[in-house]
């Protein structure tokens, strides 16, 4: 089903809701798709055609050359503020520390064609939140999103690049190095789309609204009235419940008219340094929340008893941001410097003793996958018992 090029997020999370699985749905007549993501009658032939022609073991053993796994909607790996949204992906292609898109995450984005000025302010911010332990979230394109990876690489910080391809032949050519090196210092490279799917204009609506989802807040740096950056905002704020940013620019600059516009408008925030952006992703964070699944014995590891609900707080907030400074750790928790270096300790070691525990709250409807298919190297098939049920 996911390997039909014509086949979207609504006829996926239709065609599941009604028929129960992904065999089902792929095994399924003409007859009994109609309607499924309100696809005309020629678009649905064209999807049934695609279905009965893809090759899921064909798909495995390219995943599999590129080191890349699936993650299904459901699976306990999967995106935990992705899942929640409407239509999220049903599967998700990754290649890289699978947990990244698990941390607390701001994205970046902006014009490809960036000035000077627009590249130094996305790395400027980029470099400042990944220094204060967020991933920086971006789409792996030329211009603003480049500059905002390789500065959360430079200090670094865990960086996401959401691409509108597949990963076996990732787009822009010569950003290969770049992704490289997103994975090689434990990142994530994520796509909505086969491995060898091509960089098709279509694509990347669908990437954006993964950028957004994957993130507390889109921060826009540079971009004119016509821009995908600004899609990707509009997304967080009229899908998502996110409040974007956006980074002020010159006012006779087009490639800025779009940020000026919507701080203008009112639609975004208007943000002049990094830590403006910590404060909304902060509010954010509290409006999501994201309460600690275990409570492990703490009586055994020898917390001393003031420090118990510190502990427990930063041991949430370590499995989100690890990188956080201590100062910063510190200044979230309202403790001195001194007891925070204690806190990080003890925190780390409540860490170490917790296995095969729930992660954090996941404010999802969807029902977790059999284990025989979560993490799955290749594109799994669950069935009537496996089923994944869909966001309304």
């Amino acid at each position: 089903m996911v390997l039909a090029a014509e086949a979207g997020p609504s006829f996926h999370h239709d065609a599941l809701l009604r028929l129960g699985s992904f065999d089902a749905v792929a095994s399924a007549p003409l007859a009994a798709l109609a309607g499924c993501g309100r696809a005309a009658a020629g678009r649905l032939e064209q999807i049934h055609r695609g279905m009965r022609a893809a090759d899921p073991d064909a798909e495995r053993r390219a995943m599999e050359a590129c080191g890349v796994v699936g993650i299904l909607l459901g699976d306990p790996d999967y995106p935990p503020l992705l899942a929640p949204l409407p239509l999220p992906p049903v599967l998700l292609w990754v290649r890289g520390r699978v947990q990244a898109c698990a941390e607390d995450a701001v994205a970046v984005v902006g014009a490809r064609r960036a000035t000077a000025y627009g590249e130094g302010q996305a790395s400027r911010f980029a470099a400042s939140l990944a220094g204060h332990g967020m991933a920086i979230v971006s789409g792996g394109a030329r211009g603003v999103d480049a500059a905002a990876h390789r500065a959360a690489l430079r200090v670094g910080g865990t960086t996401v690049a959401v691409l509108g391809c597949g990963l076996g032949d990732p787009y822009p050519e010569e950003h290969a190095g770049l992704f490289g090196s997103i994975v090689d210092a434990g990142g994530l490279l994520v796509s909505e789309f086969p491995v060898r799917r091509p960089p098709r204009p279509a694509n990347f609506p669908r990437r954006n609204r993964i950028i957004s989802g994957l993130s507390l807040t889109v921060v826009v740096v540079e971009a004119g009235v016509a821009s995908g950056a600004l899609v990707t905002a509009r997304h967080a704020i009229d899908d998502h419940q996110r409040e974007p940013c956006a980074v002020p620019g010159p006012v006779d600059s087009p490639r800025s008219a779009g940020c000026n516009a919507a701080i203008r408008d009112g639609w975004a925030h208007c943000v002049l340094d990094p830590e403006d952006v910590l404060r909304i992703a902060g509010s954010a964070t509290e409006r999501i929340g994201r309460a600690a699944g275990v409570r492990p014995d703490l009586d055994g590891l020898g917390i001393p008893t003031e420090l118990r609900e510190p502990v427990m707080r930063a041991t949430e907030l370590l499995a989100r941001r690890p990188r956080i400074p201590t100062e910063r750790l510190a200044d979230e928790l309202g403790i001195d410097h001194d007891r925070a270096r204690s806190v990080r300790v003890f925190a780390a070691l409540v860490r170490s003793r917790i296995t095969d525990a729930p992660g954090p709250a996941r404010r999802t409807s969807v029902a977790a996958p059999d284990a025989s298919i979560r993490r799955s190297p290749g594109v799994g098939a669950p069935g009537p018992a496996d089923q994944v049920q869909p966001m309304a």
